[in-house]
């Protein structure tokens, strides 16, 4: 893995990260960066692994993160819990003695 690939694998999952943050308030902001970063970077291995690319810029590999990270975030935004700020009560019991 390039310098080059590896800047770009966390530009791509940082930029579709804060997209999803701004797609969906209640979730953490710090968990589509992750998720879209940990998917950028993750494409850039498989990548790398797979072909045998020369070391630079390559529109597969960026192709790939792009893809991936968009299908992180989305999974991350799809799927997380919407919290707000009276949910931070504990649920009450439910059944038992009264």
């Amino acid at each position: 893995m390039t310098v080059t690939s590896l800047v770009t694998a966390v530009a791509v999952g940082v930029a579709l990260g804060v997209a999803g943050s701004l797609v969906r308030r209640g979730v953490p902001f710090w968990l589509p960066l992750a998720a879209g970063v940990g998917a950028a970077v993750f494409a850039t291995t498989v990548v790398r692994i797979a072909a045998d690319l020369p070391s630079g810029f390559s529109l597969t590999e960026l192709g790939l993160q792009v893809l991936l990270a968009a299908a992180a975030v989305a999974a991350v935004v799809a799927t997380a819990e919407h919290r707000s700020h009276s949910d931070h009560r504990s649920p009450a019991p439910k059944g038992g003695l009264r």
